[in-house]
């Protein structure tokens, strides 16, 4: 009778974790998922902090730290960060559960709030600011196809306003104001489960905030997708990404709109996708990243690591790392510190949805020593 108890209590045992294991409320490691019947078709190889940490030896990331910031309420992964005055604001994120999510943190007072909600579900959205307002251009829209959705949100009104479409539907590209207008470049159609080569998108997009109309400059020399935008002396720099064969790529790229012309620069020290790109203290600061080549397989990575970037002598220095390897998010600058907030700590997406990390850190630049 004793045995016969022990089997019921561990059939029953095992029948629970089966249904949470079918229902992604608890993640079985390797290959068990698929062992005991329960495999979806999308991969589930293990994740945990640490398990994937690119953290390059040279040249050795110099002293100093990262400060641990209150952490963010909402797990976003793949999300857009852009600061307005002293306020970060981290926007959309993968499904389940951050499509419509806006999440405000006053890095004056340290808290968080959530003032308002995407009016259409985005990820891989890249945020920009022109005039103490914020702005969406494409993103996948409810997480699938790329959309050509273009929204303008007020702060001191919390209203948003539909503005006219772009003229090709992008998502996972770089967003950024330059002057009186919105420059969107690269950007990918779904790559998520997608069987072969994904051709990026090499047009660049251009908004002119004072006629309300699009155009479309020189296309990109090298389009990628994954990849992150920022501006500096007027012009726009894009780094990393991913291209047709999805590697993460050490491609670094500025257009100049006065001359309509781009121009590439120093490679980036390590290729990443899905970093963040800030302008700080005259300088660009590329912050996280990884690698997703075979991470169904359980390979891949994401690195800790922080560079800048000296664009009057085209090189690349080392910062301190962050405290912990993350990718997709949302990373922005508030004076001379960088914040970076939420992301994940693994390449790619399990059966449930990315894993993510609620930790968020700041770098003061201008102190930071490099290497």
């Amino acid at each position: 009778m004793k045995v016969l108890a022990a089997l019921g209590i561990a059939m029953a045992a095992l029948f629970v974790v089966g249904v949470l294991a079918a229902a992604n409320v608890v993640n079985l490691p390797g290959s068990w998922k698929e062992r005991l019947g329960f495999e979806d078709g999308t991969p589930n190889p293990p994740c945990r902090l640490g398990l994937y940490t690119n953290d390059p030896k040279s040249p050795p990331a110099p002293a100093g730290r990262w400060q641990l910031e209150p952490e963010t309420p909402r797990n976003q992964i793949e999300a857009s960060g852009i600061a307005i005055g002293e306020t970060i604001y981290v926007v959309g994120g993968t499904p389940p559960g951050n499509l419509h999510r806006v999440v405000a943190y006053d890095t004056k007072t340290k808290k968080f709030s959530e003032p308002t909600q995407l009016p259409t579900g985005l990820n891989h959205v890249e945020a920009a600011t022109h005039d103490g307002k914020l702005y969406l251009a494409g993103g996948y829209l409810e997480g699938e196809n790329p959309t050509d959705n273009f929204w303008q949100y007020d702060p001191a009104t919390k209203q948003w306003t539909q503005l006219t479409p772009l003229p090709q539907a992008t998502a996972a590209g770089s967003t950024v104001a330059i002057g009186d207008k919105l420059y969107v470049a690269g950007g990918a159609p779904q790559t998520f489960g997608a069987s072969g080569p994904i051709a990026p998108y090499p047009e660049l997009q251009i908004y002119d905030f004072a006629s309300g109309e699009w155009s479309l400059g020189p296309e990109m020399p090298n389009p990628r997708h994954h990849v992150s935008g920022a501006t500096l002396d007027g012009k726009l720099y894009v780094a990393g990404g991913r291209g047709e064969e999805d590697h993460s790529l050490t491609t670094f790229e500025s257009y100049d709109p006065a001359a309509e012309e781009w121009e590439s620069l120093a490679p980036l020290p390590l290729g990443v996708a899905s970093p963040g790109l800030v302008a700080v203290d005259g300088k660009l600061v590329i912050v996280g990243g990884e690698d997703q080549n075979e991470w169904e397989d359980g390979k891949g990575w994401v690195t800790p690591s922080a560079w800048e970037y000296d664009p009057g002598t085209n090189r690349w220095s080392r910062l301190p790392d962050m405290k912990y390897e993350r990718r997709g998010s949302g990373v922005a600058a508030v004076g001379n510190r960088v914040y970076a907030i939420g992301g994940s700590y693994c390449p790619g997406l399990k059966p449930g949805g990315p894993v993510g990390t609620h930790t968020v850190e700041s770098l003061d630049v201008a102190t930071a020593e490099t290497s």
